[in-house]
């Protein structure tokens, strides 16, 4: 049996941990469940997002249970599933959630990532491996069979707003809708940005990990796109609307772009909110959503780049943006009319 209660948020929808056991034997597969011991900790990078939701720090000599994974974050670590794992192999946390995997990189002014040993990987009762999938909640799909309006966030790269502006968005839209669910298509699992969109109004929140997914990194087209698909006809079911948040940037490895690409998704998008650090980088994802004829949705800038709005209206002016508008959290001159606008999108007023 598993003694441990360092278990990471990546097995949210696993119950019976305490039931299962550990083998030497280990298949390298995404999403395959595993236990490994902390044997060197980077003291700007020890903690732990548990299946409560608290955050705890990791020690040396912790047991920890995750699932492997891919991650790619400039300002994280970048690591990947290992195409062989013996027992005592070395191996190293990714992410907050408990992905692990092999680091080939990190960001240099954080540190290298915490190093484990393994132990071997999970299994039931009957001696079977077990793996994320095992545990998906949702059916999966390919076409969205309930289609409901929603509001796509995306952005230029890792920390550019978007839970942010996504939670804003969710608390200010529950004074005119009663169900507003969310979701998270995109990134490496790790549920505080669930409870973000929780806390702020959202009536049912999922991701990728409810599909089966520790990461969409490195994944192939069709696995995005079915993995996308299959969340927001689970989340259209009782909603009014949704927020879907795309996570890492729209030119990164997390299958940003190829969700754009599907028509099937983009149909029920009224309104792509585009955060980003400067101009020159929203400007860029919108000739992109131009060349996926996406350009008749209201679009609306928002991030770091609005922080100072004379600098940003002085820039984007140089730019013709039709259907446009931008929104800053923290200066509420135009929110009255920027939220009007999409409420308007989304009852196609």
């Amino acid at each position: 049996m598993i003694n441990t209660k360092k278990i990471g948020s990546v097995l949210k929808n696993i119950n019976n941990i305490d039931e299962l056991s550990i083998i030497d034997v280990i298949d390298c597969n995404q999403g395959q469940l595993i236990a490994v011991k902390v044997i060197s900790v980077n003291p700007n990078y020890n903690k732990l997002e548990l299946v409560s939701g608290r955050i705890t720090e990791l020690t040396e000599g912790d047991i920890i249970v995750g699932a492997l994974g891919n991650r790619i974050a400039s300002s994280g670590m970048t690591g990947s599933v290992p195409t062989e794992l013996n027992k005592h192999d070395k191996i190293h946390i990714l992410n907050l959630g408990g992905v692990i995997g092999n680091c080939k990189d990190f960001n240099i002014l954080l540190g290298p990532a915490t190093e484990c040993e393994v132990l071997g990987s999970v299994v039931d009762n009957s001696n079977k491996q077990l793996n994320l999938v095992d545990y998906s909640k949702i059916k999966k799909e390919m076409k969205i069979n309930n289609k409901v309006p929603s509001i796509a966030v995306i952005g230029t790269g890792i920390d550019s707003g978007k839970t942010t502006v996504t939670s804003f968005i969710i608390k200010t839209l529950s004074n005119y809708f009663k169900k507003i669910n969310a979701c998270k298509l995109a990134g490496t699992a790790s549920q505080k940005d669930l409870y973000s969109y929780e806390d702020n109004g959202a009536y049912k929140t999922s991701d990728f990990v409810d599909y089966g997914l520790p990461s969409t990194c490195m994944n192939d087209k069709k696995t995005i796109q079915s993995c996308s698909a299959s969340i927001i006809d689970n989340m259209s079911e009782d909603a009014e609307i949704i927020l879907m948040e795309l996570g890492d940037g729209y030119h990164g490895d997390y299958g940003t772009k190829e969700i754009i690409q599907n028509t099937d998704i983009t149909e029920s998008i009224e309104v792509i909110v585009i955060c980003a650090y400067d101009v020159s980088g929203a400007v860029n994802i919108i000739e992109n959503l131009k060349s996926n004829n996406l350009d008749n949705k209201l679009l609306i800038i928002s991030g770091p780049v609005t922080n100072n709005l004379s600098a940003y209206k002085q820039s984007i002016d140089k730019f013709s943006i039709p259907n446009s508008d931008f929104l800053n959290i923290y200066n509420s001159t135009n929110h009255v009319n920027v939220f009007a606008k999409i409420i308007n999108r989304i009852n196609n007023d």
